[in-house]
């Protein structure tokens, strides 16, 4: 890839709808509710139509993060590599920062990390530097003109920018690029 042309896209996304614990699991075990799986399908047919695609997944560990990546995936028809990662169940903004710069290779251009609030609701905000509403399945989708994705950090550079925001299955807010 040549320097200035490179573009990363990254898709945070917040897990769909969860049902509640039950006395015979913990909280890391917790399932998606009916409503989950269908918004969690709608939204990665929903960013299929807006020609997004998807080159690596993150997502934390726990089973409703990666029944959501699940979903999103297999209806993008995409096939990218997942990592389902401890580290990100109920982690902070930073951890996923980093771990997004730390867990990808720079021929991938476009990645999903699926993680729980309030970090990834702290980490949209941050970035796109405006109070979001993140209820379960929301998506923000960032580009960066990051050549590495060790790059893609806040700074004045490389600020990952705002360009497209869905919620509830379907696109909220679109960056309009004319």
């Amino acid at each position: 890839m040549s320097g200035s042309s490179a573009i990363k896209t990254i898709l945070l996304m917040r897990h769909a709808e969860a049902a509640a614990e039950e006395p015979h699991q913990t909280d890391f075990q917790r399932c998606l509710t009916a409503d989950g799986i269908r918004i969690a399908s709608e939204t990665g047919a929903a960013l299929l139509t807006e020609g997004f695609r998807i080159d690596r997944v993150i997502a934390s560990a726990a089973e409703r993060t990666r029944q959501t990546a699940d979903l999103v995936t297999t209806a993008m028809h995409s096939t990218a590599a997942r990592l389902d990662l401890e580290e990100l169940y109920c982690a902070p903004a930073k951890r996923f920062e980093a771990t997004l710069c730390e867990r990808t290779f720079d021929d991938e251009t476009s990645v999903l990390v699926v993680g729980h609030n309030p970090g990834t609701a702290s980490l949209m905000c941050r970035w796109a530097d405006r109070s979001l509403s993140v209820s379960p399945a929301t998506v923000a989708v960032f580009e960066s003109s990051a050549d590495t994705w060790h790059d893609v950090k806040r700074t004045k550079t490389h600020v990952p920018k705002l360009v497209c925001l869905l919620q509830h299955g379907e696109v909220a807010w679109a960056l309009d690029k004319n």
